[in-house]
């Protein structure tokens, strides 16, 4: 007899990894036969050529959805047991594999869901608690570090019908963990592998409403906001590809870093820029408001003095009116054309365009009284009495006149104009002529920093307010910020503003995101110390990153640029994309620090060189993320009042791996 000892073979943790290889092979040349059938199409066999050019067009979208990389791939799969139906009906099981685009088979089944349909939605959302019929979750790990496609490596199994099972999941699965850890690149990247269920939440809700979603460092609300914006993209395709998708951000570094997220998701027909740009007609922004002249600027009590100035310009003539026609003379009196003023600015369509009532309303009296049409050519002096009453307004004149004279300062064109003051134009020009462009659905980032005027400009590009802003009160650092979503509502919804009021209008719902994605437990756990220093009541988000490095400190005594140098040396040799944040005064010295250490001084975060290291202040930095982040100067950051803890709030929360202070003195 063998007395040997004998030994088990481990078990294969991936049974069915052959099989899944061989399905992912299966859908790459199922996405390779959709290019090639679309490659054959010829638009010219149309009927017509307003046809042929919609067809052409939709196909050379098709293809570049199709050739994008990870086309072909899928992140997930689902087993769908749909609820049998009468006694002896037996359970459906349905299997779907979840992917970034749509792929089927020669016979049009699919092969691969796109993770925007309606069945996808089980896949973020399901849990052991609510399984929505899903029986069998699977999360698939793909290896693109070869220079071919992408490999699929490992897998992890949910069981989700089965409560005892050990694979149930508890928390963030282990795929996502190391997805939402990966080192950063400088541009944001999609997260459809990664979205989890109160994201998703967000992602799907109606279009037609303003939704305003509150959410910590790292709760991942502009990758949600982006994604919301390619959900409903896929989900109202026509009434968004005609009437566009606008993407507000706060800076253009910002725009650059997010630039690439929309286009890897296959929608490229969508605006982004900031809000300065919406704004017509241009000014020349030369200077920069203080605080205070800011926030009076950017007040709700602003729009409501611009629109009185716009329609107290419109005013009856100080006498009765007498119109010679011909032999005769027809008396009006100033009564009677007030009260065809107050007949014609009683609407909601542009002043400039109301004043085509007057002119009807005149036309018509004036005929009543002579009997015909042949009067009003003659009627010169009724015009240009209804001229004087009402003249014809330019936006620049109006918001340069109400500057002067409640804030002083140069008149027309030695006027300097800041930003507060082009919005307020762009608010002018609304009132007088309407917006100049309008859009179906419009998102907001960094909703919480701009004005009340701000926001009234971004509003008026959504007549149907549809709208998604996304942001955090506790990083509100503008001086006419806001600090409470209530008001925001209100504003955007077309109610009065109560400042006493926390209740939501119709039309608007705020939605929370509370858990950090982004932010290491260490890192946000001393961010969250000073919430309570903000000023506003928000809650705390909690990280799902446990483990991490403790943020630390070095003191520069004598060269601050020195050892600003050497500290983002040192951070930098553990994670190359490392970012500095400091007051915009400390810069210059920052700056020579770097060089002299060997780095290139960088205002972008976007196509970093080997030695690029970006510097912004503390203002300029939100919405951006860092592997490494060095903070200069924390104590003169927060300077003791609210604004000052909310930036260095801001500043400590770029980093998604470790956080080095410099003090200063």
């Amino acid at each position: 007899m063998d007395s040997s000892p004998h030994f088990d073979a481990p078990a294969d943790p991936f049974p069915e990894l052959a099989a899944e290889r061989e399905h992912l092979a299966f859908a790459r040349r199922a996405r390779d036969r959709m290019i090639d059938r679309l490659q054959r199409v010829d638009p010219h066999a149309s009927a017509d050529e307003i046809t042929a050019e919609y067809v052409e067009m939709t196909v050379a979208e098709a293809l570049d959805d199709l050739s994008a990389p990870g086309a072909g791939d899928f992140f997930g799969r689902i087993d769908v047991t749909a609820p049998a139906v009468g006694r002896s009906a037996a359970a459906v099981k349905e299997r779907y594999y979840i992917g970034r685009r749509h792929i089927e088979d020669d016979q049009h089944d699919p092969v691969v869901v796109d993770w925007r349909a309606p069945v996808a939605a089980a896949f973020y959302r399901a849990t052991p608690v609510d399984p929505l019929d899903v029986s069998h979750r699977r999360r698939f790990t793909l290896d693109a570090t070869g220079e071919g496609p992408s490999e699929l490596t490992a897998y992890l199994d949910e069981h989700l019908d089965d409560p005892d099972a050990a694979d149930v999941a508890g928390g963030i699965p282990d795929p996502v963990l190391a997805e939402i850890g990966a080192a950063r690149t400088g541009a944001m990247r999609e997260i459809v592998a990664t979205i989890q269920g109160e994201q998703d939440v967000v992602i799907r809700a109606p279009i037609d409403q303003v939704l305003i979603v509150q959410g910590g460092p790292g709760t991942g609300k502009t990758a949600v906001a982006l994604h919301r914006a390619a959900f409903l993209m896929f989900e109202h395709r026509r009434r968004l590809s005609r009437d566009g998708v606008l993407v507000i951000g706060p800076n253009k570094a910002f725009l650059d870093y997010i630039s690439h997220v929309l286009p890897s998701l296959g929608e490229r027909s969508v605006r982004q820029c900031t809000v300065a740009e919406l704004c017509v007609p241009k000014v020349e922004i030369t200077a920069i408001d203080d605080a205070d002249t800011a926030r009076a600027k950017g007040s709700t009590d602003m729009l409501d003095i611009l629109e009185r100035a716009v329609l107290e310009a419109v005013r009856p003539p100080d006498d009765d009116l007498e119109v010679p026609i011909g032999s005769r003379v027809v008396r009006f009196t100033r009564d009677e054309i007030a009260e065809w003023l107050e007949r014609s600015i009683d609407s909601q369509i542009p002043v400039n365009e109301r004043r085509q009532r007057l002119r009807a309303i005149a036309q018509q009296e004036l005929r009543r009284r002579t009997g015909g049409d042949e009067a009003w050519p003659k009627a010169a002096a009724l015009r240009s009495a209804l001229n004087a009453a009402w003249p014809t307004q330019q936006p620049l004149k109006v918001v340069d006149r109400i500057l002067f004279e409640r804030f002083g300062g140069a008149r027309g064109k030695k006027r300097a104009w800041t930003l507060a003051d082009q919005l307020l134009v762009d608010e002018a020009n609304s009132i007088l002529n309407g917006p100049p462009l309008t859009y179906a659905h419009v998102v907001v980032d960094e909703a919480q920093d701009h004005s009340a005027v701000g926001l009234r400009v971004i509003g008026r590009r959504s007549p149907a307010r549809s709208m998604t802003l996304v942001g955090d009160v506790a990083q509100s650092t503008t001086p006419a910020g806001q600090e409470r979503w209530a008001d925001v509502a209100r504003l955007l919804t077309g109610r009065p503003v109560d400042p006493g009021s926390r209740d939501v209008p119709e039309g608007a719902s705020i939605a929370d995101l509370t858990i950090g994605y982004r932010v290491p437990d260490p890192i946000l756990a001393r961010a969250n110390e000073l919430l309570p220093s903000t000023g506003v009541d928000a809650t705390p988000s909690r990280s799902v990153r446990l483990e991490g490095r403790e943020p630390w400190h070095r003191r520069a005594t004598l060269d601050l640029g020195r050892t600003v140098g050497e500290v983002v040396a040192e951070v930098r040799h553990r994670h190359r994309l490392t970012g500095v944040v400091a007051p915009v005064e400390r810069h210059v010295e920052v700056a020579a620090g770097l060089e002299s250490a060997g780095f290139v001084v960088v205002d972008h975060v976007h196509e970093l060189g080997h030695d690029d290291v970006p510097l912004f202040g503390p203002e300029q930095v939100k919405g951006l993320e860092f592997d490494g982040v060095v903070v200069v100067g924390p104590d003169e950051i927060n300077d003791g009042t609210p604004r000052g803890a909310r930036l260095l709030y801001v500043a400590m929360t770029r980093a998604v791996q470790e956080l080095a202070f410099v003090d200063v003195g």
